[in-house]
């Protein structure tokens, strides 16, 4: 009988060893135009504001900047790969990271004008934004965010990536059919469904465009310090943007400031 049982399982990784050289990627189909925008995308992500790691060691801003990124690339990878529901949940931490990530931001922007009015105590808002950036509570992080962030500029931007954080938290929990993968066999996963993988893709176009526009409002703050962001540098960019009047908002915000 344990002959028997290890014959059938070197039978079983043969067979997943032939899948995986014979395996189909979505980058080989017609989809390749729809990954190649999102890769530029998040390549523009990691080369223009990665300036923003060298700000503060004490606000996390380079851990939650490089999980960002990487939470992005294995998302983009697993999508290819035909992971949908995989790859939904690294989509959802994508955002929880960046969520993160502005409240580091923030919390240095905080601690940078209190120094320039004298004040060298912690204050309740910084409390509050290193409290809300460690807590373990994730709905009570997503809410301060939208909420801390309701009066500027981005705060349609931080909805949309709230809304869709609470869209994909489905994935996490499994709590819906819709959200159940449907592959009963390791073959299965060779199996193309455009029509998910193209809804998986919008969806991550919207993470990965209000990235690019949140960080785009904070480089204003952060040009002090090096942190820039060129317009020209997202000439491209905003093109493929449905509202292109969200950058200019962003532009006249601080020139009224």
């Amino acid at each position: 009988m344990v002959i028997e049982l290890k014959k059938e399982w070197e039978r079983d990784f043969e067979a997943y060893e032939l899948f995986l050289k014979e395996r189909d990627y979505f980058t080989n189909t017609d989809l390749k135009s729809n990954f190649l925008k999102i890769y530029q995308k998040i390549f523009l992500y990691t080369t223009l504001t990665r300036g923003i790691c060298d700000l503060d060691k004490r606000s996390k801003i380079q851990q939650f900047f490089f999980e960002c990124k990487n939470n992005m690339i294995i998302s983009y990878d697993l999508a290819n790969l035909n992971y949908i529901n995989a790859s939904k949940q690294i989509l959802r931490s994508c955002i929880e990271s960046f969520f993160r990530l502005s409240l580091g931001i923030s919390r240095y922007i905080e601690y940078r004008e209190n120094k320039k009015k004298g004040i060298y105590t912690s204050t309740k808002n910084l409390k509050n934004l290193r409290s809300m950036q460690d807590s373990h509570k994730v709905g009570k992080l997503t809410n301060f965010v939208i909420n801390y962030y309701s009066s500027e500029p981005i705060n349609n931007n931080v909805k949309e990536l709230y809304d869709l954080y609470s869209e994909l938290s489905g994935a996490v929990h499994v709590n819906d059919k819709d959200n159940f993968t449907p592959h009963r066999y390791l073959l299965d996963y060779s199996k193309v469904n455009e029509e998910q993988i193209e809804l998986l893709l919008t969806k991550f176009e919207v993470v990965v465009n209000n990235v690019i526009i949140i960080l785009y409002y904070f480089s204003f703050y952060l040009s002090d310090e090096g942190v820039h962001i060129h317009k020209i540098d997202l000439l491209e960019f905003e093109r493929t943007l449905e509202d292109t009047s969200v950058l200019e908002q962003i532009e006249n915000h601080f020139e009224k400031m």
